[in-house]
């Protein structure tokens, strides 16, 4: 679900850039999987990378297991769990005027489309019913630890929470046999 949802991302604001006429054809795309440690980011170009997950503590039910009966059986599914990716979209550009141009554009478009459902984006999986997209501000000191991590040096880039993805459990994780009658057998023994 997660690469679904950041490829089609991707493909939209990858649409969107092209439809400005003076940008020409420069893309949105993903770095080179081969090329993660020190991560190379491909040129004139804008890179997405998945730089965290964390739960939505919002929606998480309080109960460990969901109770669902069908067909006289009890059946404890975990809860759903909800997903947010934080997502750093790199402006990596030569000219420097270009990267800003970009960054600025990436920040219009998200502005344009706080979130996605599928009436603004059709091709999103059946299975995610609203997507919403939050500007981050990090912190100067923590925007070097996230550069460190990466290996590489600052360039223009904008940090999104996008989110939130639900996760089901389908897969019951313990059944029980409801008892609906008790009946005794009993036997006597002579000696």
């Amino acid at each position: 679900m997660i690469n679904d949802v950041l490829t089609k991302i991707k493909d939209n604001l990858n649409d969107y850039l092209k439809s400005i006429a003076s940008l020409g054809t420069n893309q949105v795309s993903y770095p080179d999987g081969k090329k993660l440690d020190p991560l190379i980011f491909p040129e004139n170009n804008v890179v997405p990378i998945l730089v965290n997950i964390e739960e939505e503590k919002m929606i998480r039910q309080a109960n460990n297991y969901a109770g669902v009966i069908t067909n006289g059986i009890k059946t404890e599914l975990n809860p759903a769990i909800g997903i947010n990716m934080l997502v750093l979209f790199v402006s990596s550009f030569s000219d420097y005027e270009q990267s800003l141009q970009f960054i600025s554009l990436i920040i219009s478009y998200f502005q344009k489309f706080p979130f996605f459902d599928h009436y603004n984006m059709p091709s999103l999986p059946d299975s995610v019913e609203k997507v919403t997209v939050e500007l981050i501000t990090l912190p100067i000191a923590q925007r070097n630890e996230l550069w460190s991590s990466l290996k590489v040096t600052y360039r223009p880039s904008v940090l999104y929470k996008i989110g939130v993805l639900i996760y089901n459990d389908d897969t019951p994780a313990v059944a029980e046999q409801i008892i609906n009658d008790v009946q005794l057998n009993t036997v006597s023994i002579l000696k």
